[in-house]
């Protein structure tokens, strides 16, 4: 056997037994959790198919977020445009359907949810054009109770919306309220529509807004691929940092 036939035999072994170990490498079983009337259980499946199922969300969110918004311009106008169009898409939580908290993206598919889930479909929408944000859960001493609100990044600050009841907070000047302004008591109610939610039912949770410095990596942007890995770089060499400061 010549020298040229030993390098082309042990590169077509090298070659199969990559192809090999490919298809045992993503066919490993991973998991992913399905959250079921607040019951959380994790769900085997290949990874190939979560990879799969990760550049398919991406792509969609992609395209749902530039359908919604279409010729807009300014990141103001995409940003309500947004906001209406979580208000008046999802619907509220079915008393008769079990309560889901998997992928954002089936929030959509399934066109209802509890307010978590539109807070989470309407940031994860801001992140795709190019805008930061996030939704968390505020509590109140005076309430007992925790309200799930979004913050949105503009230039001006931080802004804070209730896409469940279609509220947002303006300022004096009619402009949309930041949350240093909300804090220092310069914020009005607006809503989408005719909704009976009162002024004072926000007062508890403005109030003890967080001061919000850096937004770091959370569930409503790391959809995309080049920040889920710049996620899990972070998370493996330094751990997760705080969202809020």
């Amino acid at each position: 056997m010549n020298k040229i036939m030993r390098i082309k035999i042990l590169i077509s072994s090298f070659i199969l037994l990559l192809f090999l170990s490919s298809i045992v490498f993503f066919n490993m079983k991973v998991t992913t959790s399905q959250g079921i009337n607040y019951e959380v259980s994790q769900i085997e499946i290949p990874l190939y198919l979560k990879i799969l199922n990760f550049f398919d969300r991406h792509f969609n969110y992609k395209w749902l977020a530039q359908r919604v918004t279409g010729d807009l311009k300014t990141k103001e106008e995409k940003i309500f445009r947004l906001f209406q169009w979580t208000h008046e898409t999802i619907r509220p939580q079915p008393k008769n359907l079990p309560i889901m908290d998997d992928h954002v993206w089936n929030v959509y598919v399934r066109g209802y949810g509890v307010r978590d889930n539109f807070n989470d479909l309407f940031a994860t929408l801001c992140n795709y054009i190019g805008v930061d944000g996030f939704f968390t859960g505020i509590y109140s001493e005076e309430t007992d109770k925790v309200l799930q609100l979004s913050f949105v990044k503009l230039e001006e600050g931080w802004l804070v919306f209730d896409p469940y009841y279609g509220v947002y907070f303006e300022n004096k000047r009619g402009e949309w309220a930041t949350v240093e302004e909300i804090k220092n008591d310069n914020w009005n109610m607006v809503k989408l529509d005719q909704t009976k939610i009162p002024i004072f039912f926000y007062e508890p949770y403005l109030k003890v807004l967080p001061d919000v410095k850096e937004m770091y990596f959370r569930r409503a942007n790391i959809q995309s691929p080049i920040n889920r890995l710049k996620y899990q770089l972070a998370k493996w060499f330094s751990g997760d940092k705080p969202l809020l400061e």
